[in-house]
């Protein structure tokens, strides 16, 4: 009972303070009554405070962790040009997408994320491609990623075309998959592996691994990390309390 109530306490703070990242304004009142019933969990069941305390105070420190790294990668992840993106060329709130082109959910999102950019002009979204599906093979293979990025690099009329022909795909991609797309799009020398492309690949894998995201979709709004699918009905608040702040 007591590490069910410990796991519940954890969870219900780590989703405070998530909402309060992307916000960092006044508890709101969802947030307030979530902390009013975590006092009083803590108030009925003093001994799981020692443990509590410790779980907190690590999950500040990889918090803080993740800002640094943030802060340390900024101009990479929000003004590279080289990342696929769309929205305001003057934003107001950039949302970068970690996504993978072999993730059901990631496909489901990427109309919602540009519906988004329609409804609120201030926003830009980047697409930062981590190919985590295609990790049996190595990186200096042709992947999913590297086709997309290729082609918005050295052919972007074609990107769109490309982009919507590896989203509709059901199951997952390889190299014959990329051979029909590039056939069917007059891409075919985008499917040349770039050592620049390697690289860029290689570092958004590694930057997802040193930011803690465990699988995608996974968007960073402000300081915060919304993961996994959310419908444009539980995105648009978010996105309307982020833009508050500016």
């Amino acid at each position: 009972m007591k590490n069910t109530l410990f796991s519940l306490l954890l969870v219900m703070i780590a989703t405070l303070t998530s909402f309060n990242a992307v916000s960092e304004t006044a508890l709101n009142k969802t947030q307030q009554q979530q902390l009013n019933a975590i006092t009083t969990l803590l108030q009925q069941n003093p001994d799981i405070i020692p443990g509590l305390h410790q779980s907190l105070t690590q999950y500040v420190a990889q918090q803080q962790g993740f800002k640094g790294i943030l802060t340390a990668n900024h101009d990479y992840l929000y003004s590279n040009p080289k990342h696929t993106q769309f929205g305001a060329t003057e934003p107001k709130l950039t949302i970068v997408n970690f996504t993978d082109y072999n993730c059901p959910f990631c496909k489901r999102l990427d109309p919602v994320l540009h519906d988004m950019a329609k409804t609120y002009p201030d926003i830009k979204v980047v697409n930062i491609y981590v190919p985590l599906k295609e990790m049996d093979a190595p990186l200096s293979d042709m992947n999913s990623a590297a086709f997309a990025l290729n082609v918005w690099q050295q052919a972007r009329d074609k990107y769109f075309e490309v982009h919507q022909l590896l989203l509709t795909k059901p199951s997952a991609h390889d190299q014959r998959s990329f051979a029909r797309i590039a056939d069917k799009t007059g891409t075919r020398d985008q499917l040349k592996q770039h050592d620049a492309t390697v690289e860029m690949v290689e570092r958004n894998v590694s930057l997802f691994q040193q930011l803690g995201l465990r699988g995608t979709p996974a968007m960073i709004i402000g300081d915060g990390v919304l993961p996994g699918y959310l419908p444009a009905e539980k995105l648009a608040p978010l996105i309307e309390s982020a833009l508050d702040k500016h």
